[in-house]
Formats: structure tokens, sequence, C-alpha cells
């Protein structure tokens, strides 16, 4: 990605806007140096020594171009779309960074990155945040609270993901009430360590079974320094999919229908709870519900940019990462190409997903998947075309876009690091 500032943008709503320039410029510019600045010491995630670790690198460098010297690019031109969407202003929050909703409630909840989940009632918030965890999330550059789901038929509990004081990956249970979570009960089900501060991921959400997915970051460092993406005995660079269910002293449990269930390379186990692998950090994952397809937006470092489909009904897909970045690499066995890739040009340089929409305010765009990039701000969609999908411009822009989400309706809604909340509506 391109090694600049991001200029400073007027503010709306008047939180700090150091820390919102360093979070842009952390996912955009921290994804081209490769995560340079370091959190804090290395550490070998997932068990076994440095030499172990190593021996599984293949190179820590950045990737290589393709075989015939010349890097392969699609995207450079996205033709219009027939019709035009608008990103209509709803409310302000602070540092907005997901919006989510549940089924059969009219509130939409707005997850702010430094620690707080906000119900926004349609014409104001709730009195009090839903939850409030400022002073036990590390929300420095990358991190944060960064996701939150909703359990398709239990309603007295919710879900988080944070990065906490140690730069450690949670994943949560909370009691909730309808109005507020009860942190004091909270029921871990993920603590995961990373070595550096970026690749967080985040991205939390439920399909229909009540199976809970959640995206990892690879964490963090230039050229994924430890492997962990093509990894698989541990837990980061992937998709994970677990039953939040208590069994007997375990947390969760692990679906018999993953992947790597009971298997092993050698003598060394793979990890049951991973979906899918070779991610770098895939931003704003989401499920449509319709088809049952996965969508992984992932974040490219240098080059190109990237979003994976794995349809409905197929499992342990690698995309590819660290050998591979969008098309440029050496193409691991078995991998698959992403569906889209673009290159770092246009002032593009960190894409956001991103969700199919299925409302019915924009007829048109049914079926589309629409996402963006973080430092362009252009809205774009994936058509099916066929076996492919061809993208096209939406012709909207907006300022520091962070995340999609749907409401109840199927209407798509945005946020802005700046603040800002949007609705996106036909132009």
């Amino acid at each position: 990605m391109v090694p600049y500032d991001i200029p400073a943008q007027p503010r709306r709503s008047g939180f700090q806007s150091a820390r919102n320039r360093s979070f842009t410029k952390r996912l955009c510019v921290g994804a081209a140096l490769g995560g340079a600045l370091l959190s804090g010491g290395l550490s070998i995630i997932g068990g076994g020594t440095e030499a172990t670790a190593n021996a599984a690198i293949l190179g820590d460098r950045p990737a290589p171009p393709g075989a015939n010297g010349k890097v392969p690019v699609s995207g450079v031109t996205v033709p219009p779309a027939p019709f035009k969407v608008k990103l209509q202003p709803a409310f302000t929050a602070e540092q907005p960074i997901g919006i989510v909703t549940r089924p059969d409630d009219a509130a939409v909840y707005v997850i702010e990155k430094q620690g707080k989940i906000r119900a926004w009632l349609g014409t104001a918030f709730a009195p009090t945040p839903v939850l409030d965890i400022v002073r036990l999330v590390d929300s420095v550059n990358e991190r944060g609270l960064l996701g939150l789901a909703f359990h398709p038929t239990k309603r007295d509990v919710l879900y988080v993901d944070y990065t906490d004081k140690r730069g450690n990956i949670i994943v949560s249970e909370l009691p909730f009430d309808g109005t507020s979570a009860d942190y004091a009960k909270e029921r871990r089900l993920l603590d995961i360590p990373k070595p550096f501060n970026e690749h967080n991921a985040g991205t939390i959400f439920f399909d229909t079974k009540g199976l809970l997915y959640v995206a990892i970051g690879d964490g963090g460092g230039s050229n994924d320094k430890f492997n962990n993406a093509q990894r698989t005995d541990v837990l980061l660079g992937k998709i994970l999919r677990i039953d939040p269910t208590l069994s007997g002293d375990k947390a969760y449990q692990i679906p018999k229908t993953n992947p790597f269930v009971a298997t092993s390379i050698g003598a060394t186990p793979r990890k049951g709870e991973i979906f899918a692998y070779g991610l770098r950090n895939p931003w704003r994952a989401s499920l449509d519900a319709t088809t049952g397809d996965l969508w992984i937006p992932d974040v490219g470092q240098a080059r190109q940019e990237e979003v994976n489909r794995m349809p409905g009904g197929q499992a342990g897909w690698n995309f590819g990462w660290k050998l591979r970045e969008g098309l440029i690499g050496s193409k691991p066995k078995g991998s698959v190409d992403p569906v889209y890739n673009y290159p770092h040009a246009d002032g593009r340089c960190a894409v956001v997903g991103g969700t199919v929409y299925r409302g019915k305010a924009i007829s048109a765009l049914t079926g589309w998947y629409v996402f963006t990039d973080v430092c362009q701000g252009n809205i774009y969609a994936l058509k099916p075309n066929g076996a492919n999908w061809s993208a096209v411009n939406l012709g909207e822009h907006g300022s520091y876009l962070t995340a999609f989400g749907l409401d109840n309706d199927g209407e798509l809604w945005a946020t802005s690091l700046e603040g800002q909340v949007y609705k996106l509506v036909g132009a």
C-alpha cells in the first residue's frame, strides 16, 4: 500500500483526531509497511520452538512476482454501474467501526472502537451504553472493540470480539437483558495471543444453525514471520467456526462438520476450529444468509487487495497468504484465487467489506456484494457474471469508511471512522 500519511479531515463529533488518523494510517499504510512498528517482544504462537516455526517459513520476504516476471492485476478500471447509490447520513457516533442488528429488535447496535456498544433507537441513542469496557480494551492503532454478534435464537446473551490490555484477541459471551450486557459475568470462549499489534481482524457472526464464525488476522508483522496463515496448527490467519455451547470444562464445542476435526499433519494435530485459512487480515467478513456463501475481504500487504468467496457448503479453503497476495506470488497447491483483486492505485490502499445486499429499497443491487476501500472511499459492488463476478462503481464516496452492516430489512448501513453512520439508499 502507498506509504503516505492520510491528511487530516474535518471532525464532525469532536473525538480525538490523532487517534483516528493513527487507526486509518495503520490500516492503510501499516499494511504496506508490513507492521514495522511492533507492540512488544516476539513470541511463537500455537506452540513449538522458534526453530521449528522458522523451519516452516518459506522465506520472510514480500510475495514474488508471477512466473512470467510480471505482476498480474485486475480491477484497475472499474466501470460505472447503470445506477447510483447515496450515503444518507443517519447519526454520529464515536469511532464507529461496525453496525449489527438482531431479529425482532428495532435498535441498530453500533460498535465503537474504544470499547463501547450503543443502541440507536431511531431518533436517539439509548441513555446508557449496552456495554462499556473502555478500561479493559487496548484500542491503540488497529486494536479495539472490533466485533459484536447476536445468537439467532438465544435472546439472553451477546458476543463480542476485542483486544485486551495484553494485546490478546478475546471472544466472549455476555449475559444480555435486552438493554445492557453484564461484563462481570463474561464467559470467555477464545483468548488468543499475538506476536504483533496489527492484523487482529475482529468480525464475528452467526449462521442460522447457531455456529459462530470468527475472523482472525495473521498476528501482524511483515510477511507473516511465523507463517501463521498457512499453518493449520495455529488459529491466526483464519476464519474459525465454533459452537459456543458449554461442553464439560470446555467453553465451546467444535462442529463435527469442520474440515480439520481430528486430523493432523504427521504428528502435528490440526486445529479443529479452523474453517478457512491463508488470510492476512480479513477485515469485515460476512455470510450471505440466502446462499450460505462466505465473503472474505483480505487486506493486502504491499501491492494488492482481494475479495474472496467460499460458496455455501464448502469448507477448508486455503486463500494463499503469505505465499500469495491477490494474484501475486506462487500459488500454494490446492489454494483458491480471489474472485476480485485490485492494485494499490488510484488512491486505494485497504479493502473494507462488505456484504451481499438483500433489501428492497435498491432492487437493482439485489444479490450484489458491496464493499469499499478505506483510503479512496468509493462504493463498489461485485455483480454475478456467469461463474465470475464483475466489479462496478456505484457512484458514491465516503470518508474513512470502516464497515457495512445489514438491518433487519436487509438494507445496508455504513460507518466512518470520522463518526458518521450512513444508510445506503438509491440516488
